[in-house]
């Protein structure tokens, strides 16, 4: 790896701005009317799969590796679930919730008000149980009653839940992602490959407790003993398996759902990780027609072949760049701008070009405060044979006041001359 650090004279905004935009060209290259995704120079060709909307992204760094139909728009299913289990760690967070609260379960929120032949976790009115294992049940065996309970509990009503799941994904900057209910059963619900694909990378930023905490369990035990109520009592050990296979038998595998309505058909969407690079991956709309296998094992197969394919192919990697400099901040309270990276310093590009990956830090040698955190002031910039792969912003750290009276004063006049002589 190489790493050049180049620190610039200050520039007029035009030619800043300049240098923001300039570079070069995307290297995933994305056709998105094809059923295959080359990447152009390579020839790194994805598996055809049978699902009629597919998207392959890296977790670190959002950089699509092969899409298929990524807008059209399809019911989640059980996808749906993902969404509602972020709305409940986002009240977790907020302090307006528990894992260990305990839940008596509504008549409403279990068979036969939910449909007996969907997937269930097997809630029974009156039982108590707590937050945390209403969360793995939705998560892992997809309960549907486990959705509704946590929906009612968290906003009283599923209307009022499905509004801040809305109101949750729209935060996010996901707006073609809507909901009418929390559990996936309704085909009004409705999501594209692209936009969730997205969510999903940041729900495991948001939570990354939920991948050891829920998605990658292989079985939960339900019900047990304390969950008995007045006219039930649980006898011996009950175990649920993962619904989504590939938690249970792919390397590395360790979430996220799996999904069927008949309106949308066969939907999953997985993530694996191996040695520092994980690959998310969604596809929607399977039927399994033609295929010997049916549609959910043709959904886990064509799961495989995807990350396989992501897999043997590219890489994420995260070059130390060390300390990040810190240029001279003209009036400032502060002699130096601190900079922090506006999103991860990592590059998903190809393997056969891992070894010639090149990084390069762009900030001017000055700038003027005052700057609130978050302003833009440079980037970091990774090539690989002189083609652009990725561009990171540099920002600033935190809010940089202008100085007291004695400090503006001496900053002019400092200034002047260090422009006078070239910055030197």
């Amino acid at each position: 790896m190489t790493l050049t650090v180049s620190i610039k004279k200050a520039a007029s905004a035009a030619l800043v701005a300049a240098l923001f935009l300039a570079g070069g060209k995307l290297f995933a290259a994305t056709d998105f009317d094809s059923p295959a995704v080359t990447y152009a120079p390579l020839g790194v060709v994805a598996p055809v799969v049978g699902a009629r909307a597919v998207v392959v992204l890296d977790q670190s760094t959002g950089t699509v590796l092969y899409a298929k139909n990524p807008d059209l728009v399809i019911p989640p299913a059980s996808l749906t679930k993902l969404v509602t289990l972020h709305v409940v760690y986002e009240e977790i967070r907020a302090g307006r919730l528990s894992e260990d609260e305990l839940v008596t379960i509504d008549r409403r929120d279990c068979s036969p008000y939910i449909p007996y032949g969907s997937s269930l976790m097997y809630l029974r009115p009156g039982m108590r149980v707590s937050v945390i294992d209403l969360m793995r049940g939705a998560a892992v065996v997809s309960g549907n009653d486990a959705a509704f309970a946590l929906a009612r509990r968290v906003s009283g009503s599923i209307e009022a839940f499905a509004a801040r799941m809305n109101q949750a994904v729209r935060a996010l900057g996901l707006d073609d992602l809507f909901f009418v209910e929390p559990s996936g059963l309704s085909e009004l619900n409705r999501i594209t490959a692209r936009s969730y694909a997205e969510f999903c990378r940041l729900y495991m930023e948001l939570h990354p407790e939920a991948m050891t905490e829920l998605h990658s369990l292989r079985f939960i035990e339900f019900p047990r003993p304390e969950h008995a109520t007045a006219d039930y009592s649980p006898v011996g050990r009950i175990i649920q398996y993962n619904r989504n296979n590939l938690v249970l038998s792919y390397p590395g595998c360790d979430g996220l759902k799996t999904g069927y309505i008949r309106e949308s058909g066969y939907n999953l969407a997985a993530t694996a990780l191996r040695g520092g690079t994980r690959f998310v991956i969604v596809t929607l709309g399977g039927t399994g027609e033609g295929s010997p296998l049916g549609g959910s094992a043709q959904r886990s197969h064509d799961g495989v072949a995807l990350l396989d394919w992501a897999f043997a192919n590219f890489v994420t990697l995260k070059p130390d760049l060390g300390p990040l400099p810190a240029p001279r901040a003209w009036f400032g309270a502060s002699e130096r701008a601190a900079l922090a990276p506006a999103s991860p310093l990592a590059v998903t590009l190809p393997r056969s070009l891992a070894s010639s990956i090149e990084t390069r830090i762009d900030i001017p040698a000055t700038v003027d405060a005052p700057l609130a955190a978050g302003d833009r002031v440079g980037e970091v910039v990774y090539s690989a044979r002189g083609q652009v792969i990725r561009r990171v912003d540099l920002v600033a750290a935190g809010d940089l006041p202008r100085g007291n009276v004695f400090v503006l004063v001496r900053d002019a006049i400092e200034k002047f001359f260090w422009g006078l002589f070239g910055g030197a």
